[in-house]
């Protein structure tokens, strides 16, 4: 999203490490780029991610789903339904047992 040129392992690295310190709040923006919604795969390693981040001793308060609220600086992205949105949250409650909130953009 931010086009960050910091490895993805050592971005989950970081966040394992504060989730053993203290409970966390997980946000997620998801978003439709190029006219797709994140494939379910995505959704799923999400889900798996989080689960790796519980069996290392993480602690996780509350997960939050999110879309694009405003517009965006590219043009080819862009918001996900509700309906979307809500089959995230209930794809990583499922997985995960986290509590897990959705919240909408524009329609």
């Amino acid at each position: 999203m931010d086009r960050t040129a910091i490895p993805f392992k050592w971005i989950l690295n970081n966040i394992m490490g504060a989730t053993r310190r203290a409970p966390l709040v997980i946000q997620a923006m998801c978003m439709r780029i190029r006219d797709y919604r994140p494939l379910q795969s995505e959704v799923d390693a999400f889900g798996d991610r989080l689960n790796e981040i519980i069996r290392a001793g993480g602690q996780i308060q509350l997960v939050q789903v999110y879309t694009v609220a405003r517009v965006p600086a590219e043009t080819y992205v862009g918001p996900l339904s509700r309906m979307e949105v809500d089959q995230i949250v209930e794809t990583v409650e499922r997985r995960t047992k986290l509590p897990t909130e959705a919240f909408y953009g524009p329609e």
